[in-house]
């Protein structure tokens, strides 16, 4: 069994850092379940690794969200139109 190694967790400090943003969207991600962590007494640690897999399986699936929603507008935006004799109007 693989053993982790204790050198790639980091505070939240640390990672806001190396995320570039504020260590209140860290714990808030954390809070939310987006972002793994484990307690040290009452620090949270983060492990680097699995935060990077987490950020991306995140992008993947945004990009594929904004994928499909952009194949659901060209769809929309490709159907013919009735003529307007034809609509009732």
């Amino acid at each position: 069994m693989k053993e982790r190694s204790h050198n790639h967790r980091v505070s939240v400090q640390e990672l806001a850092q190396l995320l570039r943003v504020s260590t209140d969207t860290i714990r808030r991600a954390y809070r939310r379940g987006e972002l793994p962590a484990i307690r040290v007494k009452t620090a949270l640690r983060f492990d680097l690794e699995e935060v990077h897999h987490v950020m991306q399986r995140q992008a993947e699936i945004s990009r594929s969200a904004r994928r499909c929603a952009a194949d659901g507008a060209a769809g929309r935006a490709q159907r013919p139109q009735p003529p307007l004799s034809q609509t009732g109007a």
